[in-house]
């Protein structure tokens, strides 16, 4: 009875895994759809592009902090080293964020933040589960706080950090004025952290992360379109208190970080119900999100190398997106018949020399 209970053990522990990765494909997928695409054209192409904005990348970053739960705990049933493990990792995608930043694509690389969060996360995984969330909710509202204040004192650039810029400058970027800025990233990223803690093999669990997330997702976003109704548009050119009742992509204020999180957690939920009955289809998925790492590069390299579409023919953006979807698939699908790792997974992995 317990070997049976053991398997079935094992099996929703896998099923929850592949979920995560059909996940993080998605993630993968929508920020390729804003990267490529332009939400300036008008039409459902522009739609589209707008409703992944920034959305994609906070589900990024809270399958990071999923991810990061799920990776500790591994690593203490081992006996293995923890902070070495987050460190190197940490420092690998710093380099290879700023490498990436060098291309010209006109993206904000995403990698450096990702990289200070898992430093963030050696503090973080020792929080209990309850204050784990409680920061994650401060910082909801504290992150954003902070950043507007920063700005109404100074005339702060939102420049991406990068090779040639000062190392201070850069680390200001990355932590505070940047286009990712870690006061207020750290909040999905934690709560993040928090759903991996969750039974993510409870259906109960699974039902409840897409009618949560729904519902914040939505309140969040009709609340900022009844409060700027009342109020007036915020002026684009001076972040103020007014920002506050922003919910579009990428503003760093609370109502967008926390309906794009809810849409994060509803995703989440829905895939954890629907990976199990897609079967063998979900495999080209499952193999993406496992080579996640790659898969960003490569679709940053492909910006480069290709034209970006004009905004006056938006369905370009989205037929060039499709089009290095698919490529990046077909990639990731033929490496993983000879290898078990990307060729940027496997940098991850701490060197043997370190775990002594």
């Amino acid at each position: 009875m317990t070997q049976l209970e053991d398997r079935s053990t094992r099996g929703q522990s896998m099923t929850r895994l592949t979920a995560l990765d059909v996940t993080r494909a998605l993630a993968i997928f929508g920020m390729i759809i804003v990267n490529v695409g332009s939400a300036d054209s008008g039409g459902v192409p522009a739609l589209i592009v707008t409703v992944l904005h920034g959305r994609a990348a906070i589900l990024f970053i809270v399958l990071a902090g999923v991810g990061v739960t799920i990776l500790a705990s591994s690593l203490r049933k081992r006996s293995a080293p923890l902070w070495p493990s987050l460190c190197w990792r940490a420092a690998v995608l710093l380099v290879l964020g700023l490498a990436l930043q060098q291309l010209p694509t006109g993206v904000n690389v995403i990698l450096m933040v990702y990289a200070a969060l898992f430093v963030t996360a050696l503090a973080a995984l020792w929080l209990p589960t309850s204050w784990l969330f409680a920061v994650a909710a401060a910082m909801t509202v504290l992150g954003p706080t902070t950043y507007i204040l920063l700005h109404s004192v100074a005339d702060l650039q939102g420049d991406a950090a990068s090779i040639e810029r000062h190392p201070l400058d850069s680390v200001t970027s990355i932590v505070l004025t940047g286009p990712y800025p870690l006061i207020v990233w750290i909040a999905p990223f934690l709560f993040g952290m928090w759903l991996g803690r969750l039974d993510l093999r409870n259906p109960a669990v699974h039902r409840m992360l897409v009618l949560a997330g729904a519902l914040t997702a939505g309140v969040c976003s009709l609340a900022s379109w009844a409060l700027i109704r009342l109020t007036g548009e915020p002026d684009p050119e001076a972040i103020a208190a007014d920002h506050l009742l922003l919910a579009s992509g990428h503003s760093q204020m609370p109502l967008w970080v926390l309906s794009a999180a809810g849409t994060a957690a509803m995703v989440i939920g829905l895939m954890l119900i629907l990976t199990p009955r897609i079967g063998r289809a979900a495999y080209p998925l499952i193999v993406t999100g496992q080579l996640a790492l790659t898969a960003y590069c490569l679709h940053l390299v492909a910006i480069a190398l290709l034209v970006r579409p004009d905004s006056d023919s938006p369905h370009r953006g989205l037929l060039v997106s499709a089009v290095i979807i698919g490529l990046i698939i077909a990639l990731c699908v033929a490496w993983r018949a000879f290898a078990a790792r990307g060729p940027f997974e496997v940098l991850l992995r701490l060197p043997n020399f370190l775990t002594r």
